[in-house]
């Protein structure tokens, strides 16, 4: 590469613990040195400010891939905080020079656009892995300010790249942002998988090995609603577990619902994994988030053949045909437990679904698709 088109490109994201959009700037790093640009990547701790690097740091540090902490990020809204963190990034901008800023969830997008713009830095991209306006279990007050600030940072950012087409049409319809946002959908590598076996050993020894296992990935946010999922599993046969594949703030409340229904020798709260490779552990997967992007998770789950029950989600629609590569339901225990239920007792559904969720997410969600519609992005005139 020219030094011509050699670019100085600058990632930057609210948290780093694992999740998809983690995982979505690891990927982009990496892609990126490859292609011989100057990389790094900048990122707050586990949700608080001070708190812990997550599995991010580790990853980009085994990669060799420069990193930066932001000690104030936080998930949460806190003025003074995302004051002291909008310093922070000032200043490592300033240090740094990015002709590229490519910042990923909604604080870090606000807070990195503001001192983007106030530097000149020339590229400035936002990526929003689903608005942060559908967090319906928020107080209305916060919602507002959510949707104001959402809004403010589109403005800011010069481009927009949204991953489900929901999000993108609801986004071109906002004031002055008609041709400032793309879609370029997620991309998932293939994985090297684990066996059946190996996986569940590895993942739950204490569970029978035998029986028939619903699974879940994703952290234990209220977001992610996995009590719905608990709650249905009162109503589903004793031959069925259900294993959790995650950490967070909601563990004290999901242990307590847990011990609450008399599911301890059910109910498997597994912590956090590398769980893509351990998927195929798993006999029926289950997204029951109130609020998703496009969920990385459902593509690794079609990668390992599983079949799937979702939320009915519009980011969750663009990997899931309701009764072609899998289900969707509305996000209550009830519908659930139905739904699995049927699942449950049809091993040929199962084998059908999981079947058809893979061929479409192989022929979809491409890692090397992903990388090079957002590397264009970097090349184009804003």
């Amino acid at each position: 590469m020219s030094n011509q088109n050699r670019k100085k490109i600058l990632y930057l994201i609210t948290k780093s613990n694992w999740g998809g959009a983690q995982k979505y700037i690891y990927e982009l790093a990496i892609a990126a040195r490859a292609a011989g640009h100057e990389v790094a990547v900048a990122y707050g701790g586990t949700g608080k400010a001070g708190a812990a690097v997550g599995h991010l740091h580790e990853a980009l540090r085994e990669a060799g891939i420069p990193t930066y902490p932001i000690n104030h990020f936080a998930r949460n809204m806190s003025p003074l905080n995302d004051i002291q963190a909008f310093f922070e990034v000032l200043k490592l901008l300033h240090n740094y020079r990015p002709t590229v800023l490519h910042t990923s969830s909604s604080k870090a997008g606000g807070i990195g656009a503001l001192a983007g713009r106030l530097l000149r830095i020339p590229k400035i991209i936002f990526t929003s892995h689903g608005l942060t306006t559908d967090e319906t279990w928020r107080p209305k007050w916060q919602q507002w300010l959510i949707y104001l600030g959402t809004w403010l940072t589109l403005l800011l950012s010069r481009h927009t790249i949204m991953i489900s087409t929901d999000t993108v049409a609801r986004t071109r319809n906002m004031p002055s942002m008609q041709d400032r946002a793309s879609l370029i959908f997620n991309g998932v590598a293939p994985i090297d998988f684990l066996d059946r076996k190996t996986a569940r050993a590895k993942l739950a020894p204490s569970l029978p090995q035998n029986a028939l296992w619903i699974g879940g990935v994703g952290e234990l946010h209220p977001n992610k609603n996995w009590s719905v999922i608990i709650e249905a599993m009162t109503a589903l046969p004793e031959k069925t577990k259900l294993i959790i594949i995650g950490e967070g703030e909601e563990r004290p409340k999901l242990s307590a619902l847990i011990k609450k229904l008399g599911l301890e020798n059910r109910v498997y709260l597994a912590g956090f994994h590398t769980a893509a490779p351990l998927l195929k552990a798993i006999d029926i997967f289950v997204l029951p988030s109130i609020k998703e992007g496009l969920p990385y998770v459902l593509i690794e789950a079609g990668l390992a053949s599983l079949p799937t029950v979702a939320s009915n989600l519009p980011g969750n629609q663009d990997i899931i045909k309701t009764g072609e590569t899998g289900l969707l339901v509305e996000p209550t225990a009830t519908n659930f437990a139905t739904t699995l239920q049927m699942l449950v007792r049809d091993e040929g559904m199962r084998r059908r679904l999981g079947q058809a969720h893979k061929a479409f997410v192989e022929q979809t969600f491409s890692v090397n698709r992903m990388c090079r519609e957002t590397f264009s992005l970097y090349d184009s005139k804003m």
